[in-house]
């Protein structure tokens, strides 16, 4: 049986609708949970994103929201739940960790491959720890600080990855071989400047290396790359994903970016492109002020900033109104769906 996998249960992949593939109902840096500083009040967030998310709707049809939040930056089944219950959103969870340089805790530090694995395929399977809430999708990540960025020098065992972030790759590809369910990467922006070499390339090699399968795998923060970057990606048939639009995050330009879209298109790839906010749609911080050693990583775009903005610059750039619906409705319902 094909399905996707969401925090209110499995639905089909024609309810799968607009998504948004790649974003954070509620994000926080690891360690942030034992800030008394980072309290909540439950209802009063929850009712803030139910109306995002309604607004989202009336703008530009949003349907299905993949929240990537992996469990070291502040995942909150919880939140999921009852948002997508009041907003009528299909929420897809993620399993998975974020990368070393500011997650995979200790803990799991000192697992085994075979043991980060079984945790992954238990979120999926069972659901996540304390809460009867599956995850349809496995976060992996590389990269270095967010606060003083640099890009990855030290090569270990032929990767530009950390020891403990190759773990958990091939941890993610054994459980996306064991359950179906497909993995979607973070790339730090610096690291696609490294000399000789392709991170969005490395990260699909290492992931199929270990039983990934590239139908099932998307390379994120991916339109930092070359032409000849993304293009290498994507003959090996893996997904491309364009996110953090409009932020001018780390350097992103919009219009490179949709050039690139563009290229990919006249390449023959439209059906391997997603395109997201990447937004934290609540932060886990309070009334706790973003400082010089603790910045906000990137403005949050206006809601209608995608139809009336983005898919205005995609249109002028030849993309028609079809491959903007295939990008933002078909391809994701594809990546998200797996066979039981």
């Amino acid at each position: 049986m094909q399905k996707v996998r969401t925090v209110l249960g499995d639905i089909s992949a024609a309810e799968v609708g607009f998504t948004l593939p790649h974003e954070h109902t509620m994000y926080g840096w690891n360690g942030v949970e034992f800030d008394h500083r980072a309290m909540f009040d439950f209802d009063s967030l929850v009712t803030s994103v139910v109306e995002d998310f309604k607004s989202a709707r009336e703008s530009f049809g949003l349907n299905t929201f993949v929240d990537c939040t992996a469990p070291d930056m502040g995942r909150q089944p919880r939140v999921m739940v009852e948002v997508s219950r009041q907003s009528g959103i299909n929420i897809v969870a993620a399993t998975g960790f974020f990368c070393q340089s500011m997650g995979i805790p200790y803990h799991w530090r000192r697992q085994t491959v075979e043991e980060i694995s079984e945790f992954f395929v238990r979120d999926i399977e069972e659901g996540m720890f304390g809460v009867d809430v599956r995850c349809g999708i496995i976060k992996v990540a590389s990269g270095q600080d967010d606060v003083e960025f640099r890009p990855t020098t030290e090569e270990i065992n032929g990767w530009h990855l950390g020891i403990f972030e190759q773990k958990v790759f091939a941890a993610a590809a054994q459980a996306q071989a064991k359950t179906g369910v497909p993995i979607t990467t973070h790339i730090d922006p610096e690291d696609w400047k490294i000399a000789d070499a392709n991170i969005g390339l490395e990260h699909l090699q290492l992931l199929v290396e270990n039983g990934g399968d590239p139908d099932g795998i998307v390379i994120g923060h991916t339109f930092f790359a070359s032409e000849e970057q993304l293009l290498q990606i994507l003959a090996r048939g893996c997904y491309v994903q364009c996110d953090n639009i409009g932020t001018e995050w780390r350097g992103l330009d919009d219009d490179y970016a949709i050039g690139l879209i563009a290229k990919a298109i006249e390449h023959g790839y439209e059906d391997k492109i997603l395109l997201s906010f990447d937004t934290f749609w609540s932060v886990m911080r309070g009334e706790h002020a973003f400082t010089e050693s603790d910045p906000e990583i990137a403005p949050r775009m206006p809601i209608d900033f995608l139809p009336k903005v983005y898919f205005e610059k995609m249109r002028r750039k030849g993309i028609t109104q079809d491959q903007i619906k295939k990008i933002t409705e078909k391809n994701p319902a594809r990546l998200l769906t797996f066979l039981s």
